[in-house]
C-alpha cells in the first residue's frame, strides 16, 4: 500500500517458534515477523516479533517491572518511529555520517539513516531490542563496519558524542524528559544536531522548557505520514543543538 508520504510496506515471511540469540533476562522464543518497509523509495527490512503482546504475559517481564518499571516497548513500531524515519528518507543523503539512535527499540530510524550512508549507534535499555536491529541490518548486508550495538542507561550516559542523534517516541512519561535532555547536553556534538520525534503526549509539554533550562536551542516542525496499515499518524519533530553549532543532518519539513 502506498500513501502521500511515498510509504509503503510488504509482508515477509513468519519464523514460528524461531529464537534470535540473546543472553538478556527477559529473551524472547516466540514467532518472528520479517516486513519490508519503504519510505520515499527507501527500503528497510525490518524483523520483528509477530505476536508482541505474548511478551506482556512474560513473568521475566513481571519481574522486570517491579523491579524497574520495565515494559517491553520495543516489540512495537510507534507513531514516532514513522514521522522520523520518514523525515530521514525525505532528507537526502547521510553519507559518513556519524549517528546515535536513543532507546532504538526496533531501530526502524536508524535503519533508514543506514541506508541513508550513515554510521549508526543504536542503543537501548534492553539487549534484545539490539538483536532484532542486528537481525534487520543484516537483512540489508550492514556489517560492523556501518553500525554496532550497545546499551544505554538514560541515567548514566557515557563520554562519546555524536554530530546527530535520533529519537522516536522517547518521551512519553514526564520522568523521561529530564533524562532525555540530560543525554542530548552530553551526548551531543559541538557541531552537532539531535532529532527528536514523536505524536503530541502531556509528557512532551515540558520538553522545550527543560531545553531551554539546559541552554541548548530548538526548533519544532509539524509533521504527517501513514503508517504500515495506512493510518495518519501527526506529530512533531524537535531538531535540537548546541549554542554557535552549525546545523548537520537532514533537513525537516513540515
Amino acid at each position: 500500500m502506498y500513501n502521500h508520504s511515498g510509504v509503503s510496506s510488504s509482508e515477509g515471511r513468519v519464523f514460528g517458534g524461531a529464537k534470535l540469540s540473546t543472553d538478556s533476562l527477559v529473551g524472547f522464543d516466540g514467532p518472528i515477523r520479517e516486513t519490508t518497509l519503504a519510505f520515499r523509495g527507501v527500503e528497510v527490512p525490518l524483523v520483528r516479533p509477530a505476536e508482541p503482546d505474548r511478551l506482556l504475559d512474560d513473568p521475566a517481564v513481571h519481574e522486570r517491572n517491579r523491579r524497574d518499571d520495565y515494559m517491553p516497548y520495543w516489540a512495537y513500531l510507534w507513531p514516532g518511529a514513522f514521522l522520523l524515519a520518514d523525515a530521514l528518507a525525505e532528507g537526502g543523503p547521510l553519507v559518513d555520517q556519524e549517528c546515535l539512535e536513543l532507546g532504538c527499540g526496533l531501530g526502524l530510524a536508524g535503519l533508514v539513516a543506514l541506508r541513508q550512508g550513515a554510521h549508526v549507534r543504536f542503543t537501548d535499555y534492553d539487549e534484545v531490542p539490539l538483536a532484532f536491529v542486528a537481525a534487520s541490518a543484516r537483512r540489508s548486508g550492514f556489517g560492523t563496519d556501518r553500525c554496532s550495538f550497545g546499551l544505554l542507561d538514560w541515567r548514566e550516559p557515557p563520554e562519546a558524542a555524536y554530530p546527530l542523534i535520533l529519537g522516536a517516541d522517547l518521551l512519553y512519561e514526564h520522568r523521561l524528559v529530564p533524562l532525555v535532555v540530560s543525554v542530548l547536553s552530553r551526548m551531543l556534538s559541538s557541531d552537532g544536531s539531535a532529532l527528536i520525534a514523536g505524536p503530541y503526549r502531556v509528557a512532551t509539554e515540558g520538553f522545550e522548557p527543560v531545553l531551554d533550562a539546559a541552554g541548548l536551542k530548538h526548533e519544532a516542525t509539524k509533521r504527517a505520514c501513514l503508517n504500515e496499515e495506512g493510518r495518519e499518524v501527526r506529530g512533531t519533530i524537535h531538531r535540537v543543538w548546541k549554542a554557535g553549532a552549525r546545523f548537520v543532518g537532514p533537513p525537516v519539513r513540515s
